[in-house]
């Protein structure tokens, strides 16, 4: 597929910079473990965020070159690294302010595949005080995503929250965490599994009664690993962990 985004060229000749040559079997791991579907090319993080840091200093796209530059990232990325680059771009560019569209996500969020990739965009990129500042808008695709076919938005409903909960007491928030785990407590795939039992950990901050009734209460219905990690979160301020390694 041509590119036809001068700055995602751009971004693609220094990604071809840095990749360094791993063998067919690491590679392969590496794409296992992440979940992603696209080719992986080996740097460091620290690369990667000195690559995009560099980038956007050097650039000084304005926001709707940004998400323009985004949207073909998503679109027409054939490597884990465009994608990682993108959700990087995200939060150093300052484009997740309270003027952020959250319907961009619903674009973006097609193309992502695993927990890495979906993290990377959803995981630490939105606070609580931009959600809540176009609180309407965010609920919104908050409650489609949780109802979406694709388990990729499905988890997004639960991770765009956990930064939030985690920082913000404010009840819009807790309430609608409540809701989308309640929607997905049944859903067995790791994706969602791992993403219920982060949110319930994220939401003992401000709300540790509030999770230790809806534990009760749901012990047989939630997935084991979130029950077990959750329970451990409230009452020990620890993340359960069957080899008592430090979390």
């Amino acid at each position: 597929m041509s590119i036809k985004n001068l700055y995602h060229q751009k971004l693609l000749t220094e990604i071809d910079k840095l990749k360094s040559k791993s063998s067919e079997s690491e590679t392969q791991w590496v794409q296992r473990y992440l979940g992603t579907n696209k080719l992986f090319y080996n740097f460091s993080t620290k690369q990667l965020v000195d690559l995009v840091k560099n980038f956007i200093k050097e650039s000084n796209l304005s926001p709707s070159k940004t998400i323009e530059l985004l949207n073909s990232l998503y679109q027409n990325g054939t490597t884990y690294n465009e994608i990682a680059i993108a959700g990087k771009i995200v939060n150093f560019s300052k484009i997740n302010n309270k003027n952020f569209d959250p319907n961009n996500l619903d674009l973006w969020l097609n193309y992502t595949c695993g927990w890495a990739e979906n993290d990377g965009l959803c995981q630490s990129n939105f606070t609580a005080d931009v959600l809540l500042s176009n609180w309407s808008e965010w609920s919104k695709i908050l409650k489609q995503f949780n109802q979406s076919q694709n388990i990729n938005k499905r988890r997004a409903s639960l991770v765009l929250l956990t930064k939030s909960v985690d920082k913000s007491p404010d009840l819009r928030l807790s309430k609608l965490a409540f809701a989308n785990i309640e929607k997905l407590k049944g859903e067995t795939d790791i994706l969602i599994t791992k993403a219920v039992s982060w949110l319930l950990r994220s939401l003992v901050a401000f709300h540790k009664s509030e999770v230790l009734k809806y534990l009760e209460d749901n012990k047989d219905s939630l997935p084991k690993i979130a029950y077990r990690e959750a329970l451990s979160k409230a009452l020990t301020g620890r993340k359960y962990n069957n080899q008592k390694k430090k979390n």
